[in-house]
């Protein structure tokens, strides 16, 4: 028996035809031929399916999985790799689990406007455009009880419900039919600008302030990813997967760490000699150094090769020694000498493009913790602590208090000005500690209860920032979690150890 909240083909009819109400005329006007013809297409097959997960609270069950209910019961969802197909229940069931990259472009509030979809002769991914993953807006709510949470997601309003449009959908209070996020990790493009691109190196030593400077180069709309990306990724998390702890699922590149000595000295190359192939994979991305220091934060680590792709990998022997040859694509040939290192990198951008279809998943592998992974057609955890430019931290008593831009407030660097408390993540007296609950608001997500370990709860690292903090003291909000963390990564780990304007190799963001 079905369990969803409309059923005949008269309701249907009807949440079709509400969804051309969440303008008015001038507003529907406002919207380009494109934009209308995908509005269309996504309000054609909203069909009303409530989709629901039931999450324990830690404090009474520190399970990290949770219940299906409503239309999610009896879906079954896994991710997939280049070569292996998962399953998917969600997929084509609703097209709020549907989506495509596109190119767009950000009004001066913010809000991303579509402008080609891939495909199209306009479509670019490459110069002076971005690439993101649009998708049709949906609509949602965490509903609170004291032993659990049910999270709810719909492709309709649901007034009964009280579900609401995802915040990136919302602009000048119209709901717009779709959303965007940006569909990869800032990386410097060939016009000199941050884009969200494919094939490119992630950019890095990113900070609250410098994250202000670096996307306005762009335009007053551009500020940089935020918090609701990140929410974006747990709420699909949590109802196609049943559950709240994402390396449970995907591990995204979080054990990828490694700076073997080159093996055998060579001049005129393209390649570089190692004696164990290790994590090394091809298509990773490695820095060759000139064996002066290992810090990844360091110009000599990078001396001889900045951040290269291993087009290929192959054995071979040479005087009877067996060795592994990284194949580069460097322009030019290099010298390497056995005092020089080879040091793994944060994953190009794109990675997972290589994935089967419209699946979720990695490139080679989801468990090894070497590949970024994507959800929901947006890429994660490629090796870096992502900043999430709209969200400061603000020491108070026993909690961080997360305070959020709004659509269109002006960032300050320094600051949270004009900014607005979403919720507090708890302050352990300066003891790291692991995520235990998530706490939502209708824009952002934060730690709500800490846990206990990498298995349970959330299984995220929180990094605590310290012991002495004075209140009032403002760092960054960093997730994701970078190269050698391990099972302490993922989508709800939080570093507070970074002031506003503290930035390094570790640090990137997403547009």
């Amino acid at each position: 028996m079905s369990n969803r909240i409309f059923t005949d083909d008269t309701a249907k009819a009807m949440l079709r035809e509400l969804a051309y109400q969440r303008y008015s005329s001038a507003q529907y006007d406002s919207l380009s031929a494109l934009e209308k013809q995908i509005g269309a297409e996504y309000d054609s097959q909203r069909n009303g399916k409530v989709y629901a997960t039931k999450l324990w609270k830690f404090a009474n069950n520190q399970t990290s999985s949770g219940e299906r209910l409503l239309d999610s019961v009896g879906k079954t969802c896994t991710p997939s790799t280049d070569s292996v197909a998962g399953q998917d229940d969600f997929l084509n069931d609703s097209p709020i689990f549907q989506w495509m990259h596109c190119n767009y472009t950000r009004d001066d509030d913010g809000t991303a406007r579509v402008k080609a979809l891939e495909g199209m002769p306009s479509y670019r991914t490459e110069g002076a455009f971005d690439v993101g993953t649009i998708a049709a807006t949906f609509y949602w709510k965490c509903e609170e009880h004291a032993d659990y949470d049910i999270i709810y997601m719909s492709d309709s309003p649901n007034h009964a419900l009280g579900l609401v449009p995802f915040v990136l959908a919302v602009k000048d209070g119209m709901v717009m039919p779709y959303y965007i996020i940006s569909s990869y990790p800032t990386v410097i493009a060939s016009d000199g600008k941050a884009r969200s691109q494919p094939g490119l190196a992630p950019d890095y030593n990113h900070s609250y302030n410098d994250c202000i400077t670096l996307y306005q180069k762009k335009g007053s709309g551009y500020w940089g990813g935020g918090n609701a990306e990140n929410l974006h990724a747990i709420l699909f998390l949590i109802i196609k997967y049943a559950t709240k702890n994402s390396q449970n699922i995907m591990r995204g590149c979080s054990d990828f760490n490694t700076q073997p000595k080159v093996a055998k000295a060579e001049s005129n190359t393209k390649r570089v000699l190692v004696s164990d192939r290790g994590r090394f994979y091809e298509g990773c991305c490695v820095s060759v150094g000139d064996g002066t220091s290992t810090d990844r934060g360091y110009d000599a680590v990078h001396k001889i090769v900045n951040r290269a792709r291993v087009k290929s990998i192959e054995e071979v022997t040479i005087d009877s020694v067996k060795y592994y040859a990284l194949n580069l694509e460097i322009a030019t040939t290099i010298t390497t000498a056995t005092n020089y290192t080879v040091t793994s990198m944060p994953c190009f951008s794109g990675e997972t493009d290589n994935v089967i279809g419209r699946y979720d998943g990695s490139y080679l592998s989801n468990t090894d913790g070497n590949h970024t992974f994507r959800i929901h057609g947006v890429e994660y955890m490629w090796g870096q602590y992502v900043v999430i430019c709209d969200t400061v931290l603000d020491k108070q008593g026993n909690g961080w208090d997360v305070y959020v831009a709004q659509k269109g407030t002006k960032h300050v660097a320094g600051a949270h000005t004009g900014f607005i408390k979403e919720g507090t993540i708890p302050y352990n007296s300066g003891t790291d500690s692991y995520g235990g609950d998530y706490g939502f608001s209708l824009r952002a997500y934060f730690v709500q209860a800490l846990g206990s370990s990498s298995s349970t709860g959330t299984g995220d690292i929180i990094y605590e920032g310290g012991t002495g903090i004075a209140d009032g003291e403002l760092r960054e909000c960093l997730t994701l979690g970078s190269l050698g963390l391990g099972l302490a990564a993922g989508l709800g780990i939080v570093n507070a150890w970074n002031w506003l304007g503290g930035g390094n190799w570790r640090l990137g963001s997403r547009d």
